[in-house]
């Protein structure tokens, strides 16, 4: 199976006043950050949904839409290359591997795709007619009210995936400088963590 993993970004970021992918994680971009944990997962290419130099992007075909938009200008795109999506959104920075490696494994029992019931994000949606169609409802629709993801993916039976307790403490997101800060010191002390942890094996 062909996946193409996505990072939404490029959203609106008004509650944070800037723009998520730009802020800086470890001398890295949230952006970057998220990029690098799509690569790890071994899926047949990564792109951007937004703008953003350096990066393969897909930008939006319909402005302001949020989500929804994101995801109908990813599926026009790259419907007939790959088989499935596999989308983050830019700002969870506490994501890491195994969390995302739980939600595939679950996608492959799936026909419909699977996201996390916590966060909605980490999402498998498989690149079908059902998809195709609903997005193009959604960004048709003249009630902005309707282009809700929950809707989506009531409409095509994605299934939610519980988590652990121990892994919704990494589906955390930030939208406000204080959820920033928050999860700024949660990664470096998890860092320090694996840092510690590793340095025996070192020696």
């Amino acid at each position: 199976m062909k996946i193409a993993g996505v990072v939404l970004a490029g959203g609106l970021s008004s509650r944070m006043g800037i723009d998520k992918a730009s802020l800086l994680l470890t001398q890295k971009t949230l952006l970057k950050h998220a990029q690098e944990l799509l690569l790890s997962l071994n899926l047949t290419d990564v792109f951007i949904s937004g703008s953003y130099a350096g990066y393969r992007c897909i930008s939006d075909v319909h402005k302001e839409m949020g989500p929804i938009g994101a995801l109908y200008a990813c599926e026009q795109a790259l419907c007939y290359d790959y088989d499935a999506l596999y989308v983050i959104a830019v700002d969870m920075p506490l994501l890491n591997v195994q969390t995302c490696q739980a939600i595939l494994k679950k996608a492959s029992n799936s026909a419909h795709g699977v996201y996390s019931a916590d966060a909605l994000f980490p999402l498998f949606l498989p690149l079908n007619m059902p998809l195709k169609e609903e997005l193009s409802r959604l960004v048709d629709s003249n009630d902005p009210r309707q282009r809700s993801l929950y809707s989506l993916l009531r409409t095509l039976k994605v299934a939610p995936i519980s988590a652990s307790q121990e892994e919704r403490f990494y589906l955390q997101n930030t939208n406000t400088p204080e959820q920033w800060q928050r999860c700024k010191t949660l990664y470096s002390l998890l860092k320090n963590q694996r840092n510690r942890n590793e340095s025996p094996e070192q020696q």
